[in-house]
């Protein structure tokens, strides 16, 4: 797994995209940073609680003029065993983008990170590289979407080109068979610690009626079919866990 990740890492040139737009022309996959928070309420915390806290966050963006980090906050609506309340998402436009907010968070940011902690206590803080496969709708997403989580192993042998390549293809099949939704591969990169996945296979819809339309079109439109002749010897995925998803700050479209 290790190996693999170094081979994709090194097959791009910067952690750079836009987390709403699809990516630009390259000769390569475009990378661009992302964080996830998994976090259980305090004992008498509710999500009121973290509704002050991310309103006051927000605000304290917005006197910051900061337009460079998108986020959502997701609840677990189809979960396992091991779950939690509620986690954060977030990305950045790259990876200095990722940087100087750190160090403004770091240096500026306590007040507003004592209100998270008073409402939840966080015991995972991973960073990962996410690529898009897939663009979603264009446009502005609804600000309630929903979001499905996979963890994906490549098959021995197999080398990064190959399973991107057959992604894509994957995606433009989807395109041609009127799946909507976005899709994108994540990496890890800092702070999981020995994760048994090579990569997180994230997808996003803008309700729940086209996820069920994305149900009946894999199941009975001959998609998987079709996912197994492209991906099949490739990877494997294991069963999605859906969130939903409500967003909370938005990164604005680039001037025309």
């Amino acid at each position: 797994m290790k190996t693999f990740l170094i081979a994709v890492l090194s097959a791009t040139v910067a952690l750079v995209s836009g987390i709403a737009f699809a990516q630009e022309e390259a000769e390569g996959p475009r990378f661009y940073p992302v964080e996830t928070f998994t976090c259980n309420y305090n004992e008498g915390k509710g999500p009121a609680d973290m509704e002050k806290a991310i309103d006051a966050w927000s605000k304290f963006l917005n006197k910051k003029e900061v337009t460079t980090y998108w986020a959502a906050t997701v609840t677990p609506y189809y979960f396992g065993a091991e779950t939690f309340d509620i986690g954060w998402l977030g990305a950045w436009t790259n990876g200095e983008a990722m940087g100087a907010g750190t160090d403004m968070w770091l240096s500026e940011g306590g007040e507003h990170a004592e209100k998270f902690a008073a409402a939840v206590t966080c015991d995972t803080h991973s960073n990962f590289a996410s690529t898009e496969i897939k663009a979603p709708p264009e446009g502005p997403s609804p600000d309630n979407i929903v979001i499905t989580f996979s963890d994906c192993n490549v098959h021995d042998g197999k080398a990064f080109p190959e399973v991107l390549e057959a992604s894509n293809a994957w995606a433009e099949y989807q395109v041609e068979a009127g799946y909507e939704g976005g899709s994108w591969m994540l990496f890890p990169v800092f702070g999981g610690g020995g994760a048994e996945f090579d990569f997180k296979m994230v997808e996003s819809f803008e309700n729940y009626t086209v996820l069920g339309q994305f149900y009946d079109l894999y199941g009975n439109g001959g998609g998987y079919q079709k996912h197994g002749e492209l991906i099949g010897e490739l990877y494997e995925c294991d069963d999605a866990r859906v969130y939903n998803a409500t967003i909370r700050r938005r990164i604005p479209a680039p001037a025309e």
